[in-house]
């Protein structure tokens, strides 16, 4: 009996041993995969060395660091306004930029749960009738496309938000009038589209009947008791906000010199508000971030059991079918894999991360434009970078060549002059590697899918090779959310070439118009006199459109931010300039024969780039002010 008992002890004494080492053991992966989140004062620590290194770059920053019950750690740190000393608190706001995106996307799983919206059905069955009049394809759009950032849609170049409170538009008339072109077919490839997320929005409004504003507070907002926030443009659904928001002052960094430069409080409006015009307190973010760690049947911000689940699923995926998006949520490789989206304001940057499989997460905001350090450096100080495994046994792709990035203004309308110059990325073989332009150090293929890209700063980041049928390369994908495509070296080069013959074109006439000027005296009082006027009236013409594409090249983006209506000014005026000066030179050659030149080389040497400037202008598409 004594034996029989000591050997009964000895095995539950050794199974509960066992027991033990295996938790430990998985305990200790869990910590290495988190920082070991469960000691408080260590995540502080990291998140303080890391504020004090970057002190001189960082005004104010708010950080919460929790899992799916509680708080781990919450800093405010610095100065939410420098020159009047007001330091940042729970009560400091920040503006969420492009995390309001989440909202959207939130409240169409929602709307889909209790069955009035389809997320595969074609959004145009919901809109207004004719609202959608700018498509190229008749592919149907469904609200997948719009949370994937697939629906086919040019980033819009047209003026998205105001410094100007009363220039705030209705969310239906800014959508109209900011409206891309559709410059490739829905679910084809991934390019972020702002003007696609607020048009989510909008269809939220239309199936729910609602306001969005009305329906985010009454199906988010509130189910989560987030008070301090708001989501109008000019934060009329939230007046305690609205009225802190005044005391934030943004901050932006001169590169390369990174002197920092007080904005003053850099109030912007955003017309396409769905897109990120929420504007709320660390903690009320943090509150709307925890819900989705909540097991999928304790959600509350679904009904549905399995709701949460489905949106954390990847709705669009790798070809190798690894996850990419996941209805709205961006993946990335940190930890165990990283849900999220961040946000840049002309204010503020913040960002949102969720580690699913351990329930943590994290929330970051602050009062700068385009941080450049907590958004690049927090996912792998907490959880640390991941890599893909490099395979063997691959077969080798030729990767060599050209390619456009796929959220460009370079798919039609004016703004596609620039796209040689602004969107091509260059791949070059480089013994058993690559090298490519825009900051590519190398580029190495690893497995059958992915290319490692190291860049200039031996930053690492993963590409996925998507094919056709016939095995041929057709674009890359990031994790980013913007697609690379593969162009042909014919289509390169012929826009290359065009832009080249548009510029000499119009400056070659433009410098013979000074000649004539010059040289118009010697002809006055002589029978080629009209003549010599009526040429040179034609290269003035061309001196003017030298003006014109100079203000266009010079002003860019602020000179497209007025509406159609400068659209419109600047295409009409393009083309007909162009036709006054074909008038001119026709109408030197129907002159008299006395009454014109033995020798006509300046005039051959005019048509002919007045020629190749109609060429271009139809190649270019310069005449089209709509839909870009």
């Amino acid at each position: 009996m004594i034996k029989r008992s000591l050997c009964i002890v000895l095995c539950i004494l050794f199974t509960a041993a066992m027991i033990t080492v295996v938790y430990a053991e998985e305990d200790e992966e869990r910590k290495q995969i988190t920082l070991s989140f469960e000691n408080r004062a260590e995540v502080e620590s990291e998140l303080i060395d890391l504020i004090d290194e970057n002190k001189e770059k960082t005004p104010s920053v708010a950080i919460t660091v929790f899992d799916d019950k509680q708080d781990i750690c919450n800093i405010a740190y610095g100065y939410s306004n420098i020159a009047e000393k007001t330091e940042a608190n729970e009560d400091t706001v920040y503006e969420w930029g492009s995390v309001s995106k989440l909202l959207v996307w939130t409240s169409a799983m929602q709307l889909s749960e209790k069955g009035l919206l389809d997320l595969n059905k074609d959004i145009r069955d919901y809109l207004p009738e004719g609202f959608l009049n700018n498509l190229s394809y008749d592919d149907p759009i469904t609200m997948l496309d719009l949370m994937n950032h697939a629906a086919g849609f040019q980033e819009t170049t047209a003026e998205i938000e105001t410094s100007n409170i009363d220039d705030i538009v209705s969310l239906d008339e800014a959508l109209i009038s900011t409206a891309p072109a559709q410059v490739a077919h829905p679910g084809s490839t991934v390019s972020y589209s702002n003007w696609g997320a607020a048009l989510g929005g909008y269809v939220i409004s239309c199936v729910s009947g609602m306001d969005y504003v009305d329906y985010v507070h009454e199906n988010i907002f509130d189910k989560l008791g987030m008070d301090h926030t708001y989501l109008r443009p000019d934060g009329s659904d939230n007046e305690w906000a609205e009225q802190q928001r005044h005391k934030l002052h943004g901050y932006v960094f001169e590169f390369p010199d990174q002197d920092m430069t007080d904005m003053g409080e850099c109030r912007v409006y955003i017309n396409l508000y769905p897109a990120g015009s929420a504007c709320g307190t660390i903690s009320d973010l943090t509150k709307f971030a925890r819900a989705f760690l909540t097991d999928s049947k304790d959600c509350p911000l679904f009904e549905k059991d399995d709701t949460l689940d489905l949106m954390l699923s990847p709705s669009w995926t790798f070809c190798d079918g690894s996850p990419r998006i996941c209805h709205g949520f961006f993946y990335t490789l940190y930890g165990d894999g990283l849900y999220g989206h961040g946000g840049n304001t002309m204010c503020c940057s913040s960002d949102l991360q969720l580690d699913i499989t351990n329930k943590t997460g994290y929330v970051m905001m602050i009062n700068t434009q385009s941080d450049r350090v907590y958004t690049k450096v927090l996912s792998e100080l907490l959880y640390g970078a991941k890599e893909i495994p490099v395979e063997t046994g691959f077969k080798t792709v030729d990767i060599s060549g050209h390619y456009k990035f796929g959220r460009s203004c370079g798919g039609v309308g004016m703004l596609r002059v620039a796209s040689p110059i602004e969107d091509p990325l260059t791949i070059s073989k480089d013994g058993d590697s690559f090298t490519g332009s825009n900051g590519i150090a190398k580029i190495e293929q690893i497995s059958d899918t992915f290319l490692e890209v190291t860049l200039l700063n031996n930053t690492k980041r993963y590409y996925a090779m998507k094919k056709d049928e016939a095995g041929n390369l057709i674009l890359l994908e990031s994790y980013q959310g913007i697609d690379i495509t593969k162009i042909s070296n014919a289509e390169f080069y012929t826009e290359w070439i065009m832009l080249i013959l548009l510029l000499l074109s119009i400056a070659v006439p433009a410098v013979l118009f000074f000649l004539h000027i010059i040289r118009l005296r010697k002809y006055k009082g002589t029978d080629i006199f009209k003549f010599k006027k009526t040429e040179m009236l034609a290269t003035l013409m061309s001196f003017i459109l030298l003006i014109e594409a100079a203000a266009i090249t010079l002003f860019f983006r602020s000179f497209f931010y007025g509406g159609k209506a400068i659209y419109a000014a600047a295409a009409v005026s393009l083309c007909a300039v162009t036709l006054i000066e074909a008038f001119l030179l026709v109408r030197c050659r129907l002159y008299n024969k006395s009454e014109k030149p033995q020798k006509m080389i300046l005039l051959n040497i005019e048509t002919i780039c007045c020629v190749l400037t109609i060429i271009c202008i139809v190649y270019w598409r310069l005449f089209q002010w709509w839909g870009f």
